[in-house]
């Protein structure tokens, strides 16, 4: 007979970015196919609020670093009342109270699931959670997984990319009539078209480089305008950036966007400017899936996805010179960047779609549960 798994999620961010989205994401997928969603994560949280109102359950943990003992201890009587077949821990923090909290509980499936590219320090506490502590290590990105292997000297076999699942809409508005509204929005002329940027705002995504980018062509594209999208700590010192480098009118500042298709559709390309430490960026995907050129630079998870001159352009990080270039080859040369959209639509379509993502990680599931004896029936 088949039964649902109990799936637990542990994470301590408090924002909302690819990361918590991708949780987000994965979790629906895996509810409306019936298995039950437990979340850990810091009350007030966007996403523990996002996972409240889907009618999830919910464990206020706040993660921090010096309640950590407690935290454990806390958590361990949690995993013991809630018997999850699948604990997957997502953040620094929850992962060392997660796995530590578990350890022992006979937790069929324990996932450390790591979202980025930053070296992994080889420790002795550090190696024992990834090889030790866990079942599998899931990565965004092949650069990640290739990290942690060398770097903590592991098992490939133990270390498996997931890329993140893209949610298509049931309709992508018409790309003039979105660029339209934008520009209507924004108090711009009708004729203002959209370099756009997507993410936190936060000294990780690169954005003094692409405003310097920008300020570099600005003269060379009167028409286009600069809009960044998404909240962060570093709204201010962008604000002042913008302020010293004299840009004005024309860069938009507007806030966390949900969805983002519309905005998509509204742009002419998409920049993400990272300089290092980058997975396999959904709002790159989503962009890909929207027919909206892409830039990223050159790191991390990024040239998983983005092949220079097949579905968009590559550049160095931190060289707003290149990335300047790059921007202008885009949008000058609009019957390249067509064919490179085409391209791009394609792949995000066959290879990064919610489903594959979804029927990817349950089959994960099913191999470790036959190697340790967890669930045989499942949905």
């Amino acid at each position: 007979m088949q039964r649902p798994l109990g799936i637990m999620h542990t994470v301590s961010h408090d924002e909302w970015g690819g990361l918590e989205r991708r949780i987000f994401n994965e979790s629906q997928w895996m509810s409306r196919r019936g298995h039950q969603i437990t979340l850990a994560a810091p009350p007030g949280s966007p996403l523990y609020e996002k996972a409240g109102a889907e009618g999830w359950r919910v464990l206020p943990m706040g993660f921090r670093r010096s309640r950590m003992p407690i935290d454990m201890l806390r958590l361990r009587r949690l995993l013991r009342k809630v018997r999850p077949d699948v604990l997957n821990t997502h953040g620094n923090a929850d992962t060392k109270v997660g796995l530590s909290a578990a350890l022992g509980l006979g937790i069929p499936c324990t996932i450390l699931s790591r979202h980025v590219t930053a070296p992994v320090r080889s420790s002795w506490y550090n190696r024992r959670l990834y090889r030790d502590l866990c079942r599998r290590v899931f990565t965004t990105s092949a650069a990640a997984a290739r990290q942690i292997e060398k770097g903590l000297g592991m098992d490939a076999a133990h270390i498996l990319t997931v890329p993140s699942g893209i949610v298509p809409p049931d309709r992508l508005m018409p790309r003039e009539a979105a660029r339209q509204a934008l520009a209507q929005e924004l108090g711009r002329p009708e004729k203002t078209r959209f370099i756009g940027s997507v993410g936190r705002l936060s000294p990780e995504k690169g954005l003094e480089y692409l405003l310097a980018a920008f300020a570099g062509i600005a003269q060379k594209c009167p028409d286009h305008d600069l809009v960044l999208a998404g909240e962060g700590r570093h709204r201010a010192a962008l604000v002042a950036c913008i302020r010293d480098m004299g840009l004005g009118p024309r860069v938009h500042l507007i806030g966390h966007r949900e969805p983002l298709w519309p905005l998509l559709r509204a742009l002419d390309l998409k920049v993400l400017a990272s300089p290092e430490n980058e997975g396999v960026p959904q709002s790159i995907l989503e962009a890909m899936f929207a027919r909206c050129p892409v830039i990223g630079t050159a790191v991390g998870g990024i040239p998983d996805i983005i092949g220079h001159g097949t579905t968009g352009l590559l550049v160095r990080p931190r060289d707003p010179e290149e990335l300047a270039a790059a921007i202008l080859e885009t949008i000058t040369d609009p019957g390249a960047a067509r064919r490179r959209t085409a391209e791009a639509h394609q792949r995000a379509v066959t290879s990064h779609s919610i489903d594959v993502m979804g029927e990817t990680i349950l089959g994960i599931y099913r191999q470790v549960f036959s190697e340790g004896g967890g669930p045989s029936q499942v949905f």
